[in-house]
């Protein structure tokens, strides 16, 4: 039983493996250390299950030898503990692996531990990322060979352009026969394959490897013997998406600059969130991340978030229902101050007829509508939430930002405003490619007609919409920054990347970014006072716009039978972004949602 092989632990003490040389099976004995006083040791960032390269329903285990008794390990884990044991006792380090370090089968141990994991991979000597076995031996030595050959161009153009990596992806032509895919017989196309092949695996998609690899220790990534640093994996996704702007670059490799990698490489190249970011901004980083317990979309992220107190105000506990956790995230959430009420931002409903096609951990039946089901893939993206030197992207509840909103059983009860009415909305815009051709087809007729809520033509107020007044910016440094006032350029978007120079092809990327962070997998709408807007994709004829007490946007409303609303999600409505609606003699009025 496993259950024998684990001795108790106190609150701060952590098992660590030390692996013993020998031939024939896998062996490891248990030793507990307190956190503060362990040992150098190597922390795994893996997967659970299978092979990468044996998928499949059925569940394979492996026998180990854990202090001298038999212990059942899944595929990809002991496939990285047969490759890296080498490596471990040649480094002379205890070696981490939650799989077996934590007691799975103790609920208690669990929910303690996790507390502990931030510091454990953050403290290492280092983080071996396993990724698993090579599908094809050749085919991944060819793409490590690329990565190294990315690799050199980047080091030697950072230090010519000032680390800015958008003049070094410029340089990068397809005239670059090493590093550009020709015939698909030749060997650099055979590498984009290898690339394709590991950035598509699972592990770059769990929520968990934001907190394993996001550390100040570097990660080392393991595909079977071959290895690579986590900064080859940005070089590669940085020149994967520079090629996308060449018609000659294989459509079949664009998936590369939009993988799970290439948001983790994001991560790390732009520092979207060191520790020290709130909770919510970590919860939609990893909006579109996997995990097997559902818990764990927020469980996963608390050792990083800068505003949770010492005791935690959210504890995990793996005895509560995945509703209640949700909940605790919201309740959390509102009573921070400055959040005010983004967390409903968060609420991504998805019509019926996409759920079948979609990820999702837990189906979200038992959460009232104001609270987010992080377990949830496939839905728009929260609306941006800050701008540079201001704390509110938005305003649209003016000088109304105290929420005052209370949890009431099931139902959420907030102030707010009603301004208008849905009329009329489009098809949902659903970028599963890079294009934009859906969304221009949402253009309104008479585009040189005025736009009365803010004077602008039709055609701009559009066009100012569809990016919902927002780019994402990042300078030479690195540093991220959103700014409102902005107006979609066609003729820069459908522009190929050689006719550009690096600064006009820098802009189109942060156009094309907000154009997708705004628009995808929403609706554009009209209202009853003749606004245009962007709207959730499950919004509707007949839906209501609300400004709530706290809340940045517009929300959208459903009335029920009982005079009480349903949560529909948070919405951009051209022209009343900024409390432009909110006077002193509005009648105010109290909304209960359930």
């Amino acid at each position: 039983m496993a259950d024998d092989i684990y001795q108790p632990l106190q609150p701060n003490e952590v098992r660590f493996l030390r692996l013993l040389p020998g031939s024939g099976k896998l062996a490891a004995q248990l030793e507990i250390y307190p956190l503060l006083e362990v040992k150098p040791y190597i922390a795994l960032s893996y997967t659970w299950g299978n092979s990468p390269c044996n998928p499949g329903p059925i569940n394979r285990l492996y026998e180990i030898k854990l202090n001298n008794q038999c212990f059942k390990v899944q595929e990809n884990l002991y496939d990285a503990l047969d490759y890296l044991t080498p490596k471990v006792l040649n480094e002379d380090c205890l070696f981490w692996v939650d799989a077996i370090c934590i007691n799975q089968n103790d609920v208690g141990e669990r929910s303690v531990q996790i507390q502990h994991m931030a510091y454990i991979y953050e403290h290492a000597f280092a983080v071996y990322g396993w990724i698993g076995v090579p599908h094809d031996e050749e085919e991944i030595r060819l793409a490590l060979a690329l990565m190294r050959r990315i690799d050199d161009v980047f080091i030697d153009g950072l230090a010519k352009y000032n680390n800015d990596p958008y003049q070094v992806t410029v340089t990068i032509t397809p005239e670059m026969e090493d590093l550009f895919p020709g015939n698909v017989d030749s060997e650099c196309y055979r590498g984009w394959l290898g690339i394709k092949e590991m950035v598509e695996r699972s592990y770059w998609w769990r929520t968990w490897i934001y907190q394993e690899t996001t550390t100040t220790t570097d990660t080392t990534f393991f595909c079977g013997d071959e290895h690579f640093s986590v900064w080859s994996v940005i070089a590669t996704v940085l020149t994967a998406n520079h090629f996308c702007g060449y018609l000659q670059f294989p459509e079949s490799f664009h998936c590369i600059a939009r993988c799970g990698a290439s948001v983790m490489a994001t991560i790390r190249q732009l520092g979207v969130f060191p520790r020290g970011n709130s909770l919510l901004d970590l919860l939609q980083a990893t909006g579109e991340t996997e995990c097997s317990d559902p818990r764990d979309k927020v469980y996963a992220v608390l050792g990083m978030a800068g505003d949770l107190s010492s005791g935690r105000d959210i504890n995990p506990d793996y005895s509560k229902p995945v509703s209640e956790v949700y909940t605790d995230t919201v309740r959390f959430s509102l009573s921070q101050p400055e959040h005010g009420l983004r967390v409903l931002g968060h609420v991504r409903h998805i019509p019926n007829y996409w759920t079948s096609a979609l990820n999702c951990a837990f189906d979200g039946r038992s959460l009232p509508t104001w609270v987010p089901n992080y377990s949830q893939q496939g839905a728009s993206r929260p609306f941006r939430a800050e701008v540079a030197g201001s704390a509110w992207a938005y305003n649209a509840c003016g000088a109304k930002k105290a929420h005052n909103a209370k949890i009431e059983g099931g139902r959420l009860v907030v102030m707010g405003y009603h301004v208008d009415e849905i009329v009329s909305v489009s098809e949902i815009w659903i970028n599963d490619v890079i294009s934009i051709a859906e969304v221009e087809a949402w253009a309104p007729e008479n585009p040189d007609s005025v736009y009365y809520p803010t004077g602008q033509t039709r055609d701009e107020a559009f066009r100012t919409t569809i990016l919902a007044d927002m780019v994402l910016s990042t300078d030479s440094r690195g540093h991220v920054a959103d700014s409102r006032g902005h107006v979609a350029d066609w003729n820069l978007m459908h522009a190929t990347t050689h006719t550009l120079t690096a600064d006009e092809n820098k802009r189109k990327q942060e156009m094309v970014f907000a154009l997708n962070n705004a628009s995808n997998r929403r609706r554009l709408c009209w209202t009853n006072s003749g606004r245009m807007g962007l709207v959730p994709a499950t919004a509707q004829a007949g839906d209501l716009l609300f400004v709530l007490w706290g809340g940045q946007m517009i929300h959208v409303l459903r009335r029920t039978e009982s005079e009480r609303f349903t949560y529909v999600g948070e919405s951009y409505i051209h022209g009343i972004m900024d409390g432009e609606l909110v006077t002193e003699e509005i009648d105010e009025q109290t909304i209960v949602l359930e």
